[in-house]
């Protein structure tokens, strides 16, 4: 019984996502157990069943009460650890729900704050709220490329990509969270893979450059994305709203499940919001130059990363023009769609006018690609601690 427990125990510690409230598991050690969790399973399981055999063989060998409180003990642990994750975080890869702008208005307030995803002149925008829980949204191509957006809630951060590595196409999902930022794994490898880097921890850890493609992002009221691209495509959370979910007489369980799960979640993510420190005690570093929760448009071009603040750049009358790792980058807050915008600058002059869709005088100008829209700043510092602030 005391092995079942320890192996279990490692399931929960490391895989259970919800422990981390309360424990504070290095990352060696939740990968370590991410990689052995079939084995950790797979021995807990056998040890639990000798127990109960050797009970039959043997009535005496223990007591009802304990053995019951340690079953279930048991039970909860490989459960929160092995299963819960994937039916608490159900991703949609390929499957999203994505209605008109239209259909949408049903579901969201106009004053909403969407992550837009824009490629070739098509957009989708998608909620925090929406994205919370599947926190990977995607239904295939938009503008002709291959992607899919990822959520994480205690970054406060939508990043999209496209799910491919090497050539080699990835299924994301949920696996956990460390030092509250969304860890995804990819089904075909089982590989880990950190939202900040876009990377899988193989690579990573080996100094390899492979990575996801980044595509631009960038937030928005809802009204105000309506307004912009009235033929856009809005993410729906088919097992958050109403008449999507499944019923109670559908299945009685995620009828349940889900609301409770709903309730957890937005617990967790409203602490994050309001809270002075991380909902989870996992972040190494924290950066004074800026409250912890000041929410930030971070952004790097090679090595070099710098940090957006949206009160610094309303407080210019004009774009921000800066240099980051080489490149010209022009910084704009439009008022009119309520959006701060990140660009490429290549008209090779500084830019005293640009409108929210990038238009200026002499060309339109691309969105830099690596914008993360609106984190937190501990969360952000916490990854990049070489961070630059509001650089001009």
């Amino acid at each position: 019984m005391l092995l079942a427990q320890i192996c279990v125990g490692f399931l929960f510690k490391d895989l259970a996502d919800i422990s981390q409230w309360f424990i504070q598991s290095p990352r060696e050690s939740t990968m370590w157990v991410w990689y052995n969790r079939y084995l950790l399973a797979f021995v807990g399981l056998a040890a639990f069943f000798a127990v109960l055999y050797f009970k039959f063989k043997q009535r005496d060998i223990i007591n009802n009460k304990p053995l019951i409180f340690l079953s279930l003990l048991f039970c909860f642990n490989f459960y929160s650890g092995m299963i819960n994750p994937h039916i608490m975080m159900r991703a949609r890869m390929d499957n999203g729900v994505f209605l008109s702008v239209e259909q949408a208005a049903k579901y969201y307030a106009p004053n909403e704050s969407v992550i837009v995803l824009e490629i070739n002149g098509k957009a989708r925008a998608h909620s925090d709220k929406q994205l919370l829980r599947p926190h990977v949204a995607g239904k295939g191509e938009l503008g002709g490329e291959n992607v899919v957006m990822t959520y994480c809630g205690l970054t406060n951060l939508g990043m999209a990509f496209t799910p491919e590595i090497n050539g080699q196409q990835l299924d994301l999902a949920p696996m956990n969270q460390l030092e509250n930022n969304l860890v995804m794994y990819d089904k075909h490898s089982g590989e880990p893979i950190q939202q900040l880097w876009g990377q899988k921890e193989t690579d990573r850890n080996n100094s390899a450059d492979a990575k996801m493609r980044e595509w631009p992002t960038y937030r928005m009221p809802f009204d105000k994305f309506a307004k912009a691209f009235p033929e856009g495509e809005v993410f729906v959370n088919d097992y958050l709203v109403d008449d999507m979910k499944a019923s109670f007489w559908e299945n009685p369980f995620l009828a349940i499940y889900d609301p409770i799960m709903e309730l957890i979640f937005n617990h967790a993510i409203e602490d994050q919001a309001t809270s002075v420190d991380p909902t989870f005690p996992t972040i190494k570093h924290v950066d004074p130059r800026l409250p912890t929760k000041e929410t930030v448009y971070g952004l790097n071009v090679g090595d070099d990363y710098v940090a957006y603040t949206v009160d610094f750049v309303k407080s210019h009358t004009k774009p921000v023009n800066a240099t980051v790792g080489g490149k010209e980058i022009v910084i704009s807050y439009d008022n009119e769609f309520e959006s701060l915008g990140i660009f490429y600058n290549t008209t090779g002059k500084a830019v005293t006018e640009i409108d929210f869709y990038g238009q200026t005088p002499n060309g339109k100008l691309p969105r830099v690609e690596t914008v993360k829209a609106g984190a937190y700043w501990i969360i952000w510092a916490n990854f990049f601690p070489e961070t630059d602030i509001n650089r001009v």
